[in-house]
């Protein structure tokens, strides 16, 4: 049997709320084969689509468009009611919003906005993308929706005036359901190997220590520390187990009301093939 290591490229997104799943890759805690790169999800979307990495973080929007995808089991980024880091600042009521800047940073967080907007409001606001980490993003609209630590700052501290909704408990609140934004999805044809078990080592032993990786975050990030480690603790979910992928069918049958994605009646789950 041959033993040759065949290297696995891996993508992650550059935010808070994935270090716990990548935290022991990253440092050498577990045994792997991958070449990781982080970078925001609307890059790393593309970069899975165009197979410039074999399985990625991406959204879960995302994973729903290509329906070529299978998600690597029992690992999301996901909340059940608040999540505290994918937030709408508004200047008055929800139900006032008319013109909204999204964060160009996730296409699949403005697909849970328009969700929340269109199908549970019955809002039909314009839609502007901006760059949420520049000066003006708020200008000339009645709110922006900002996702990420950025997000997690504004929760906690947003702009005076502003109210601020919360996407995740807005959500819950409306289906029952968890809401999952991400999930580790793989390219037809790619075998993870021993890397699918490495993987989900390195979320066990993220999750084990997620108070002390907020401690670290929050010193390299620049921000609060309590805060950090309640979002890492308390807020952040990362299973994807039945409930779950009820809430991503969910999320599909509300996308395909806004032509967006197709409905789906369950989620493939990636499995190693046994010769």
């Amino acid at each position: 049997m041959s033993t040759k290591k065949t290297v696995i490229k891996l993508g992650s997104v550059s935010f808070l709320n994935a270090k716990p799943i990548t935290y022991a890759i990253e440092n050498g805690l577990v045994e792997h084969d991958f070449s990781m790169v982080q970078t925001p999800p609307s890059e790393l979307a593309g970069m899975l689509s165009r197979k410039e990495i074999d399985l990625g973080l991406i959204p879960v929007a995302e994973f729903l468009k290509r329906g070529t995808y299978s998600a690597v089991p029992g690992i999301s980024i996901s909340s059940y009611g608040k999540v505290d880091s994918v937030v709408l600042l508004a200047k008055e009521k929800l139900k006032d919003a008319r013109t909204v800047a999204v964060d160009m940073r996730s296409q699949s967080s403005t697909a849970l906005l328009r969700v929340i907007l269109e199908v549970f409001h019955g809002l039909k606001p314009s839609y502007t993308p901006r760059d949420a980490t520049k000066e003006g993003f708020l200008d000339g609209v009645d709110a922006g929706m900002i996702i990420g630590d950025l997000g997690l700052e504004m929760m906690y501290a947003p702009p005076a005036g502003y109210s601020v909704y919360d996407l995740g408990e807005i959500w819950t609140a409306e289906t029952g359901l968890p809401f999952v934004f991400a999930v580790f999805a793989v390219n037809g044809g790619v075998s993870l190997g021993r890397n699918a078990d490495a993987l989900a080592e390195s979320m066990a032993y993220g999750r084990a220590h997620a108070a002390e990786i907020a401690r670290i975050e929050a010193a390299r990030l620049g921000m609060d520390e309590a805060t950090c480690v309640t979002y890492l603790t308390e807020r952040i979910q990362y299973d994807l187990g039945p409930r779950e992928r009820e809430g991503i069918v969910k999320y599909s049958e509300l996308l395909s009301e806004l032509g967006i994605s197709k409905k789906i009646s369950g989620v493939e789950i990636y499995a190693e093939e046994k010769n």
